[in-house]
This record gives structure tokens, sequence and C-alpha cells, in this order.
């Protein structure tokens, strides 16, 4: 046994040593073969003679040495040792490394040397694949150092003691089999420390591991340890430094360990809405909050339970608030217990606020579409609740921040049903009286009610009726008066109702939004006419076309400034009917047809006006362009036969039909315009751009040569041979344009 034992503690040298021949050999030779095997290189070269002696003794025994494959044993046990004795070294050269570049960035004095140390020391456990070894022997005095760098006062250092806390979180990833001792160590500084910007710091490293790591799972072992501790930390947290970078933690959690979160996610769940609830804290941190519950999107799915209920305890604390309100300077109650409209207005508000979170949270699943527990009847009696909380606030006391976080709140839940019957009426007439109020309130509030109107109006859709339509476009509407607003945004979210309301698929509604919309530019282009002198005094037959005046604008007369910016407007709203390919409504339904309206009512734009203002011909000729170019000029449609194909799609057909003339209509326009010397140079550069377009249209198939004899094609080719000469146009400001590769199929 002991043999056996000592057998086993052979080395691989001593296994090099074994003769290479058989038991029955003399003694002698082994040990002739052992001598000349141990011998050094210098004594190698003065023994060759007795080896090659050796040999010849040997021979007559009919015994072959293999003289190579013992020295190449002996350089093989060699060069094992060599490479111990190196990686030993090498091992040696890393803890200097580590030991020197800690002393220096502890030591160092100059801010810029110890930062240039710091990232040494970054690069080293970065890339410290095979100095795991080193890094876990030093350990406790890598946390040593970065602890003391962390816990310095020094405001000109935070830098410094950023990349320290970054360093500690890259530590911890690469020894994750010490994630556990590093993760404990953390989180018992952050305990003990009585410095906040400390705490946070602690907390930046901890967040660095849980990114590096990501998706590589390299921390599952000790998950439910960091969580825990996070956990605790978020409950205890007083400040929104701290929240921020524990949340940041939590998320990271979140995403790499979701079933590690999940066990977590109400208790996470109860502080976040514990903050966004606390009327006192900043704007900005409220809107954070709300974001952090909305990222959460897969865990308020997964318990809906849970969102549901915490759905309807908001809504019965709102409806206890507003009720508190709706007893305040009630002669029947003098309950000392009610609250004033000081405290419940600002929790009402708050309320609403969280709820809207929470209901897009729980994100697309929050449709009665998807089925129970969100149902229609569900979200319709939500709605209503929420409806009459604050219409109740609103008419105790006008609080502008309720008013905006209820619009918020109805339009997340209009979102999501499509209300019929008495709530509908009940949602327009709530639309309509907060647009009333936009006056009063700043812009937080007018962009909440702007928003709202179009979800109303995109909602209710094909059910909203035309009174309510020329409620909204009248002259004396608010939404007229917004238009002019100073903040950009507010006349942007103008812009977007107007588009609703032309996108509107009901016809009758849609064409009393369009008559509206012309009926306000011809009044305003008639502003624009009457504000010309002498010579320039517009004629009678200078009017805008009867057809698109409007009742409800005929006394209504507008300064030039207003005038101008509202024909543009208007115009820029029509883009959505008139670049909709193919559209029957906007090639057929309305009267007068989009195309018709730019390139035959509007030709007034075209006369004195132009001279004036230019901007408004540039707005028309603009408006006709993008609606062209989306349908190709109208090409193709004029080489149409006159009755449609049975072959033809039915809207196809009707559309092609429709547009038969337009192609000419539009030839002998760019033509006229273009042979006027007084044109804006803007709208030369467009009408020029457009004709070049059209050329290279029209030659690119042979079909379209037809067109080349159109006499309205004669007419175009005129007005480009009129911007042909030097005294014209600058060549410098408009688009290169060979006029003979129109000019080659037709003789003027």
């Amino acid at each position: 046994m002991s043999r056996k034992a000592s057998g086993t503690r052979l080395s691989g040298a001593h296994r090099l040593l074994q003769p290479p021949w058989n038991d029955w050999q003399p003694r002698s030779d082994y040990h002739l073969y052992c001598v000349s095997g141990v011998q050094t290189e210098s004594s190698k070269v003065l023994s060759k003679c007795d080896a090659d002696s050796l040999g010849q003794e040997l021979r007559p025994n009919d015994v072959t040495t293999d003289s190579t494959h013992f020295q190449h044993g002996s350089r093989a046990l060699a060069a094992k040792d060599m490479r111990k004795s190196q990686d030993r070294g090498m091992a040696h050269s890393d803890e200097a490394r580590l030991s020197n570049l800690l002393r220096r960035v502890s030591r160092e004095d100059d801010r810029d040397r110890r930062l240039a140390t710091l990232k040494q020391l970054k690069d080293f456990i970065s890339h410290s694949e095979s100095k795991t070894v080193t890094l876990g022997k030093q350990l406790d005095n890598i946390l040593s150092t970065l602890n003391d760098i962390l816990n310095e006062s020094s405001k000109l250092l935070w830098e410094l003691r950023q990349d320290a806390a970054s360093c500690l979180g890259l530590l911890c990833t690469v020894l994750s089999y010490e994630a556990e001792r590093i993760f404990k160590w953390l989180f018992l500084k952050f305990s003990s420390s009585s410095r906040d910007e400390v705490k946070l710091l602690y907390l930046v490293a901890a967040q660095r591991a849980l990114e590096v790591a990501g998706e590589r799972k390299a921390f599952s072992h000790v998950m439910q340890l960091v969580m825990t501790n996070l956990q605790s930390i978020l409950e205890n947290v007083d400040t929104p430094e701290l929240l921020c970078q524990s949340v940041r933690c939590i998320l990271q959690v979140a995403r790499c360990y979701p079933h590690v979160f999940s066990t977590n996610f109400r208790d996470t769940v109860d502080i976040l809405v514990g903050w966004h609830i606390d009327h006192t804290q900043k704007q900005s941190l409220t809107q954070q909050v709300s974001s952090w519950l909305q990222s959460l999107e897969q865990f308020w799915v997964a318990d809906l339970t849970f969102s549901t209920t915490l759905l309807g305890q908001f809504l019965e604390d709102m409806e206890a608030y507003a009720e508190d309100l709706n007893h305040v300077g009630s002669v029947e109650v003098t309950d000392e217990d009610i609250p004033p409209p000081s405290v419940s207005l600002p929790k009402l508000a708050a309320l609403l606020r969280v709820f809207s979170s929470v209901v897009r949270s729980i994100g697309e699943r929050f449709s009665p579409i998807r089925g129970p527990p969100i149902t229609e009847v569900y979200v319709n009696d939500i709605l209503n609740r929420v409806l009459m909380c604050v219409s109740t606030a609103k008419r105790v006391q006008f609080c502008e921040s309720v008013l905006t976080a209820g619009n918020e709140c109805v339009g997340v839940l209009l979102a999501s049903v499509e209300p019929c019957g008495p709530l509908m009426e009940a949602v327009l007439a709530y639309g309509l009286d907060q647009l009333s109020c936009c006056r009063a309130c700043g812009s937080d509030f007018n962009l909440a009610v702007l928003s709202l109107l179009t979800l109303i109006v995109e909602q209710i859709n094909t059910k909203l009726p035309a009174s309510y339509v020329e409620k909204l476009l009248a002259p004396d509407s608010l939404l007229l008066e917004l238009r002019f607003h100073r903040e950009k945004e507010v006349m942007s979210a103008v812009h977007s109702v107007y588009q609703a309301l032309l996108s509107l698929k009901n016809i009758p509604t849609l064409e009393a939004a369009y008559k509206l919309v012309l009926g306000e530019m011809a009044c305003a282009l008639s502003s624009l006419q009457s504000s010309l002198e002498p010579p320039y005094s517009p004629q009678s037959s200078d009017s805008p076309a009867p057809s698109l005046q409007h009742p409800a604008f005929s006394s209504l007369s507008l300064p030039p400034d207003k005038a101008q910016f509202t024909v543009i407007f208007n115009l820029s709203t029509l883009t959505t009917i008139g670049n909709t390919k193919n559209s029957l409504i906007g090639m057929w339904a309305l009267s007068p047809t989009v195309f018709a309206l730019l390139s035959q009512d509007l030709l007034l734009v075209h006369s004195e006006l132009a001279v004036f203002y230019p901007a408004v011909q540039y707005a028309v000729l603009y408006t006709l362009y993008s609606h062209c170019t989306r349908h190709d000029h109208f090409i193709s449609s004029s080489l149409s036969s006159s009755s449609p194909s049975l072959f033809d799609g039915a809207v196809i057909s009707t559309v092609t039909t429709a547009t038969k003339k337009h192609f000419s209509t539009l030839l002998n326009l760019l033509g006229a315009l273009l042979a006027k010397d007084n044109l804006y140079s803007e709208s030369r550069r467009l009408l020029l751009t457009w004709a070049q377009e059209i050329s290279t249209l029209m030659r690119k198939c042979d079909t379209y040569s037809p067109l080349f004899s159109l006499p309205s094609f004669t007419r175009f080719c005129r007005g480009l041979l009129a911007n042909g000469t030097p005294h014209t146009y600058s060549h410098s400001s408009a688009p290169s344009l060979n006029c003979n590769m129109f000019l080659s199929p037709v003789q003027l």
C-alpha cells in the first residue's frame, strides 16, 4: 500500500527518467544512461566521445539507444520549470504594479495625475482575465483604497470620486465569485455612512456592477440579496437624488432578473406611488417617477388584480376629496374635519396624475378589446366618475393644476373606449367647457385641452355631430385665437385639432368643417384686399369666389397680419385631405375639391396681392405643389378614357375620371405664372423645380408623348422660355432647366 501511495506522488520528471529499455538490460548501462541524462550543456560536448563509445559497446548486445528522445524530455522539463518561474515572475509583477497603482492613487497630490492613475487602475481591472488571482489577493486593499477616495470631502475631486465608484462596480463584475462579499461590503458601508453624497456613490458603484454584468447573469447567486438590500434602501431614502439612484439599480435588476424583482414589485410600486402623490415635490421628479412606473409595464400586466385594485383606491380617494370640496361653504355642514380647498385641491390633482400614470403603465392591456377585468363597462364607469370629480372641483374653485391633471386623465381613459349616449354628450360638453378656460390659463393647461380635443374628435369620429364642429371653428371660438399663441407648441397643438377635424370619416360633418375653414380663408383674403391702396385697390371681380364664403364670417374683418397668418395656417391644414392618395373625399366628395380650390378659386392671390403679400401666394402654390406631387402631377389620369374600364377598381376609376383635366389645368397655371415679370423669387424657384419634375416624368414613358401636343403644354413652354432671359431672374437662385427638352416635340 505504501508503495502504491508513493507511486502516486511520482512527478512527471521522474517518469521521464525511466529507461527506454527492458528490465533484462544490465544495471550498469542504466547508470550510464542516467549519468549522461543529467549532465550539463557544457559536459555534453566533452562527453560526446564517451557516448559514442558507449554506443559501440551496446551494439554487440543488439540494443539501440535513442539519445534524442531523452534529450527532448530533458529540455521539456527545463522549459516547464522556466514557465513556472516566469508565471511566478508575472504574478509578482502584476501584484507589484497593482500595489504601485493603489499607493499612487492614494498619495498623489496632483488631481490630474490621480485621475490618470485611477484610469490606469480601471484598465488594469477591466483587462484582468489572467489577473483575477492577483485582484482576489489584494481585494481588501483595493476596497479600502477606493473607499478612502469615495469618502474624500473636496468638491474639486467629485470626478475622481465618481470614477472610483465606477471602478468599484467594475471590480465587482470582474470578481463575480466574490460578488456576495463585495455587495455586502457596499451595503454595509452605505448603511454606516452619514453623508448623502457618499451614499450616492455607493449606489453608483452598485449600478455600475449591475450594468456591466448585464445579461450574462453573473450575479444570479447573489441577486436576491442585492434586491432585498435595494428594497430596504428605497424604503428609507429621503432625498430625490438617492431615490433616483436607488431606482436605477432596481430597474436594472428588473430588466436582467425579472423573476427576482417580481416578488418585490408591489413593495416597489407602493414606495414610488408615495413619491408620485407628494405634491410638494418638483414636477420634474413627479414626471420621472411616472416614467419609472411605466417602464415596469410587464409587471403591471402580469399582476392585473393588483393594478386594478390600486386604480380603485385612487378613484375612491378622488371622490372623497371631491365630496369634501362639495361640502365646503355649505351652510348645513359645519364639520371642522373637512379640509379646506387649499388642502384638497393639490391632493386631488396628485391623485389624478398618478391615476393616469398607472393606466399608462398597464399599456395596451388597458383596453376592453383585451377582455376582463378591463371591460367597456369598467372603463366607462371610471371615465364618468373622473369627469364628475373634476367638474365638482371646478365648480367649487378654479384650480389650473386640477383641470390640467383632469384633462390628462380623461384623455388617457378616452383612448381606450369609444363613448356613446349620455357619456358621449358629457365628454363633448366637458371638452368645450375646458376650452373656454384656456384664456385664463398657461401653456401646460392649453396643451392638455388641445390634446384632449384632438382625442375627442378622433375617438368619437363618425358620431361627432356637425354642431360640435361648428362650435369649435366658429369666429368667437378660443380655438381660433390659440393659433396666435406665443408658444409654438400650442400653435402646433391647434394644428392637430384642425387635422383631426379634416380627417373625419363622416362626410356631412367633414364638409361642415371644410366649409368653415374655407369661409375663414375667404374672409382673410377679403381683409387683405381691403388693405390695398389705389391704384392697387381690388376690383369687384377680384373678390373671393362665392363658393368659399361662409355666413359665419361674412361680417368679420381681420387686421392684415392676422389675415395673412390665417390664410397660411388654414392652407397648411388642408394637406390632411389633399395629400391622401386616391382619396374620394379630397378628389370628389368635397366642393370645391382641393385641386379646384388651389388652382382656380384662389387665383386672386396671383394678382396684386402677390406684390404685397408674396407669402400668401407662395403658401397657395406650395400646397398645390404638395397635392400634385402626391398624385404624380395627374399625368397618367390625363390620358385615361372618358368612360372608366369595367376592370378598374371603383375608387381608382372614380378618382381618375374626376382628375382627367387636372394636368392640363396645371400646365396652364404654371405657364401663366412663369411668364410674369414681378413673381416672388421663392415662388419662381418653386415653379421651376416643379416644372423640372414634370419634365422628368413626361420623358420617362413613351405613352405620355400625346401630352406634348396639348395647347396647355405650349403655354407651359412659353412660360419657361420667358425664364430663359437674364433679366427675368437670377440664375444663381433658380434651378438649372434646359428648355430644349420640352420644345423638341412642339413648334411655337
